[in-house]
């Protein structure tokens, strides 16, 4: 009589070899399954503590993903809450502003107005040291620069006058007669001859209207400065008064 006894022993019947390792793939198949999800659940839980951690404390590491059943493998990238909110990872270069610069308009013009008024300070300082320094030159012994509205007036006053030697009236000038004549009408004595006037005269190397314009040493011939290269005066026989150029290099000017 058969009995079944726990073990390695079966019931008597037919023996199926197929069968029996089928069974015995099944059996051992189940607590790897059941152990591979209890892995996979358990590596999920600890990575969602981690990944948690890691974005209060801003850690950006990389931790490992739940276990993965099977030839799939992954990780998972913990989050930073920090960056969401705008801070910045450091080492991370970042891009300079510029401060802004506001101006404030009364001061600016406060500025402009003291300056302007420390210029107008300065020049009238320059301007009183000008004056002080020309009071304190000694004054040239040179006789002032006569009217030109007078002697050269007057001398405008004979145009077209003839010349004539010796002459020293308005019916005919020569040289000096003219020149004395026209500055005996202003009111100044002179000598009659071209060269007596130039040795009585104060010589001045920038002449002025109205000076006398002198050729020769002792002079042969004057005439009365104008302008520039133009004097009036009485050069010849067959001319009149007139305002004529000087030819040539004068010897020198004169003033009374």
């Amino acid at each position: 009589m058969a009995q079944n006894v726990s073990g390695r022993h079966r019931a008597p019947g037919r023996f199926n070899a197929i069968a029996e390792l089928k069974t015995i793939a099944k059996e051992s198949a189940q607590p790897a399954v059941k152990g591979a999800a209890v892995v996979a659940a358990s590596g999920g839980l600890i990575a969602s503590f981690a990944g948690t951690a890691n974005a209060a404390d801003g850690s950006s590491s990389v931790v490992a993903g739940p276990a993965a059943v099977g030839p799939a493998v992954g990780t998972l990238k913990a989050g930073n809450a920090l960056s969401a909110i705008g801070f910045a990872t450091p080492g991370l270069k970042q891009a300079k502003v510029k401060p802004v610069v506001i101006e404030d308009i009364v001061v600016k013009a406060d500025r402009a107005e003291k300056a302007a008024a420390d210029k107008a300070a300065a020049d009238r300082k320059a301007a009183s040291q000008r004056v002080s320094r020309s009071a304190a030159r000694p004054a040239l012994n040179v006789a002032p620069a006569p009217s030109a509205s007078g002697i050269v007036g007057i001398a405008q006053s004979f145009f077209g006058v003839p010349y004539v030697y010796g002459g020293s009236s308005p019916s005919g000038f020569d040289c000096s007669g003219f020149t004395s004549y026209v500055y005996r009408q202003a009111g100044i004595s002179i000598p009659r001859t071209a060269s007596a006037q130039q040795a009585a005269a104060t010589r001045v190397s920038n002449p002025s209207p109205g000076d006398l314009v002198f050729f020769g040493s002792p002079a042969y011939h004057v005439g009365i400065y104008v302008s520039p290269g133009r004097m009036i005066d009485a050069q010849r026989t067959g001319t009149v008064i007139g305002n004529h150029s000087i030819w040539t290099t004068p010897s020198g000017y004169g003033r009374f």
